[in-house]
């Protein structure tokens, strides 16, 4: 069959219609299905995460709800601790790893019901977040966290322990916080500074207020803080009045301190812990010779010492840098709170230097005019050279006896007579033993046996003397003298030619 010309123009338009046709058959028999999306087949009101190892593995909310970062448990723990702060803070602290029992939580929040399901099995955790609230759950919760954030910041700023105050450019008050609204009223208005005086560049405005408060009580100081934001003044209130009052505290006792320095006769130098000079007083210079305008410019610790070395007023080192190391270690073992030396110098005075640790890490140095102290010394010592020499050049055995009944000294004589010396023996030798001693040489059992009990009666109040005849030696006049303090003195000699005693001496005592 031959097809005419213009059969072969409608062959296209009669396969477009077939081919209509059968797709509108389609459709219309077909069974209906909906698109698959994330949320499609999910509950508005329901979301759920699969965390594996404590990551985010997958979940079922739309991506612009998804909060930004949450891709681990830690982030779901913060994006959720506000309501369920029981949430555990990682998948090893839920109960029932391998049992796969559930643990389910409630929302603290007043007015909401949403509840948190966990399941936990071996490495996987199920999480299923149910808000009932209308609309959808994502932005209830970052509503609920936005207003819990908000919350929790009104009541930290409005129970803060300082005062908090926000005014127009006229001066009214705009908010205030608990702080500041209890204040009275004359004191809120002396608080707040005019608002010409705040800068527009964003600059703070710093005041120290001083309130004053009826008769009976110290005035109130406040350091007030304004600045400029937009149209408004944020103002910050601290109640520095025992700042203040501290501070006078301290400034008195330093001044009270300067005073009682002032008037010590010894020198005092004070370095802190950079050790540059913080603290002189004018002993210092009368002692040193130092100037007040060298010591007021607070020169370091070696200076002050190489100033006192140039002035002759410290012992002069035979080695300049081995004496720079011995200031270093002097400085060292001055913290430590256990230097001292003296130091004669060649004009003849002698300064004890002290030094004292000082609290966080400052040192002290004393400078004492010890001159009259060491020539008092010197004299005594001599004095009692003298009477040593005395003592021991006299013809006589002398003792001393002591209060407590002890040998306290004798001389070379009676050493040598006796066979004694307490200044050599260890053990202190009692007045029986001396007794003793003194008896087996020179025998007379009542003599001394009176002597012995006289002494530790402390009875003898006078002299009391006799002759001890042994022998063919000659006689010895024994002697004993009550001295101060309870001692006594025993002299043992040869008798005299012709020295007859009484009865009365013989027993005197």
């Amino acid at each position: 069959m031959t097809i005419p010309a213009f059969g072969w123009l409608l062959l296209p338009l009669l396969s477009g219609v077939i081919a209509f046709g059968v797709v509108w058959l389609i459709g219309r028999f077909a069974p209906a299905r909906a698109p698959v999306t994330a949320t499609a087949a999910a509950d508005p009101g329901t979301a759920r995460f699969l965390f594996t190892n404590g990551i985010l593995s997958d979940h079922d909310l739309p991506e612009r709800h998804l909060p930004p970062g949450l891709t681990d448990w830690t982030a779901l723990h913060a994006w959720l601790a506000f309501r369920f702060p029981d949430l555990p803070e990682t998948p090893d602290d839920m109960p029932g790893r391998d049992a796969g029992e559930r643990l389910t939580l409630r929302s603290v929040l007043p007015d909401d019901t949403a509840t948190l399901c966990l399941q936990r099995i071996g490495s996987a955790c199920h999480i299923t977040l149910q808000d009932p609230a209308p609309g959808d759950f994502a932005e209830n919760h970052d509503r609920r966290r936005l207003g819990t954030r908000l919350g929790n910041w009104d009541s930290a700023l409005r129970n803060a322990p300082f005062g908090l105050c926000i005014s127009d450019g006229a001066g009214q008050t705009r908010w205030d916080n608990t702080f500041f609204a209890t204040l009275p009223a004359a004191t809120r208005a002396r608080l707040l500074p005019d608002a010409d005086k705040v800068g527009h560049d964003g600059t703070t405005l710093t005041e120290r207020i001083s309130v004053k408060g009826d008769s009976a009580s110290p005035p109130r100081w406040f350091e007030v803080g304004s600045a400029r934001i937009g149209a408004d003044l944020f103002h910050h209130v601290t109640d520095i009045t025992k700042v203040v009052q501290a501070d006078t505290v301290r400034r008195e006792f330093v001044q009270t301190l300067t005073k009682t320095f002032a008037n010590l006769t010894t020198g005092l130098a004070v370095f802190d812990r950079n050790h540059r000079l913080a603290l002189f007083n004018p002993a210092l210079v009368d002692l040193t010779g130092l100037g007040a305008e060298f010591l007021s410019a607070q020169p370091d610790l070696i200076s002050v010492f190489d100033n006192l070395r140039d002035r002759q007023v410290m012992p002069e080192p035979k080695n300049y840098a081995n004496w720079r190391k011995e200031i270093g270690k002097m400085v060292a073992t001055a913290s430590g709170g256990f230097f001292q030396d003296t130091w004669s110098l060649s004009s003849g005075l002698t300064f004890r230097v002290t030094g004292r640790p000082h609290p966080d890490g400052a040192i002290a140095f004393l400078f004492e005019d010890i001159s009259d102290e060491v020539s008092l010394t010197r004299r005594f010592r001599a004095q009692l050279d003298l009477r040593h020499a005395v003592l021991e050049n006299l013809n006589e055995a002398v003792a001393v006896i002591s209060a407590s009944n002890l040998l306290l000294l004798c001389n070379a004589r009676c050493s040598a007579l006796l066979g004694v010396d307490p200044d050599e023996s260890l053990a202190e030798i009692s007045t029986a033993s001396f007794i003793r001693i003194c008896a087996d040489l020179l025998p007379q059992d009542a003599f001394w046996s009176e002597v012995e009990t006289r002494l530790h009666d402390h009875a003898l109040s006078a002299p009391m003397q006799t002759v001890i005849q042994h022998g063919a030696g000659p006689d010895t006049l024994c002697r004993l003298v009550p001295l101060p303090g309870g001692a006594t003195m025993m002299t043992l000699a040869a008798k005299p030619v012709g020295l007859t005693l009484s009865r009365r001496q013989k027993a005197a005592g």
